[in-house]
């Protein structure tokens, strides 16, 4: 699903959740949480990303581990 305000975000995303708002594949929304650019959870084989995360990352803030 794609978002368009903040607001609309649920409080966590997956990495469908954020390939779609950005609008790339997958591959490329996993290589992001990979390398750390955007904060995640991994829980299992499931990558939680927080909303707070992921809209840092829009705004090119860093975040703490």
């Amino acid at each position: 699903m794609t978002y368009v305000k903040y607001e609309d975000m649920p409080l966590v995303l997956n990495v469908e959740d954020i390939a779609d708002t950005l609008m790339i594949g997958r591959n490329k929304a996993y290589n992001l949480v990979n390398s750390g650019k955007i904060k995640a959870l991994r829980i299992g084989n499931h990558y939680r990303i927080p909303r707070d995360s992921f809209i840092a990352f829009l705004k090119g803030e860093r975040t703490s581990a």
